[in-house]
């Protein structure tokens, strides 16, 4: 699901930008039909994670255009993680969440970290990706990390592909600091424990 507050805002500043930047204005609006095709014309269930990025750059370059200098965005994505296959926009409604919730309502903005890492061997490998808001706590909402519409689709889908092993952990820290975590068996541990099941 596509937020229309986030589309109608998209389009609002692209007509800004017609009028103020309209090499911007162009740049925005092709991002944006990036972003409306990964959503209304999805590959299938699951995608790879430089895929997901791709569809989280174009997001995150129309909220620039939007926010400019109030939106600060740190992605750390080892290589070796960018082709794991993930469900198909897995990661974009957490960042999404983070800025409508967390720098938006900021007056001097935040910022948002996006991360992920392997961790352990065989069939306990785990792929962890982590969004972070570092938004300044004082002006910032305490409730939007409840699991709403977003969050809630998030984990529903992650426990019907993966079970128990498919995990979202909201983590709040003082001060400042909202980290939504998504855990789930890499590749190579479905493959491993697949094998397992199938020995005599």
């Amino acid at each position: 699901q596509l937020n229309p507050h986030f589309l109608f805002n998209a389009l609002t500043t692209i007509g800004y930008l017609i009028q103020t930047a309209p090499e911007r204005a162009v740049d925005t609006l092709l991002r944006l039909t990036t972003l409306l095709r990964a959503v209304l014309r999805p590959e299938g269930e699951f995608t790879t994670l430089g895929r997901e990025l791709d569809v989280i750059d174009a997001y995150l370059a129309i909220e620039r255009a939007r926010f400019e200098d109030r939106l600060q965005v740190n992605v750390d994505i080892p290589r070796d993680c960018r082709d794991l296959q993930v469900p198909s926009l897995l990661i974009q409604p957490l960042v999404e969440n983070a800025i409508k919730h967390g720098v938006a309502p900021n007056r001097t903005g935040g910022r948002v970290e996006i991360s992920a890492s392997l961790h352990g061997s065989g069939a306990g490998r785990r792929l962890i990706i982590s969004v972070k808001d570092l938004t300044p706590a004082s002006t910032r909402e305490r409730r939007h990390w409840s699991r709403g519409v977003g969050l809630t689709s998030v984990e529903r889908r992650l426990q019907g592909h993966f079970g128990r092993d498919g995990l979202l952990e909201i983590v709040t820290h003082a001060p400042g600091e909202t980290l939504v975590r998504v855990t789930m068996p890499s590749p190579e541990a479905i493959a491993s424990a697949a094998l397992a099941r199938s020995a005599p």
